[in-house]
């Protein structure tokens, strides 16, 4: 009876050390969306050409300006 006592809390102890199972199926889900990356990248090409020609046109402004002190 002894024995069967100490072999059983000599398991117990070392059960304490053995990893935890891992679930094989991840529980999280993830959800992606489906972005129209063509619409966001003809619609920052358009701010930035405004901007250019903006731009552009300041700078032509100025032109006759430019080093004339």
């Amino acid at each position: 009876m002894y024995k069967s006592v100490l072999i059983v809390a000599a398991i117990a102890s070392a059960s304490a050390f053995v990893p935890a199972p891992r679930p094989a199926v991840s529980r999280t889900a993830v959800f992606a969306e489906d972005v129209d990356y063509e619409a966001q990248f003809t619609k920052m090409q358009k701010e930035a050409e405004e901007r250019l020609d903006d731009k552009v046109e300041e700078l032509m402004k100025n032109i006759e300006t430019v080093g004339q002190n």
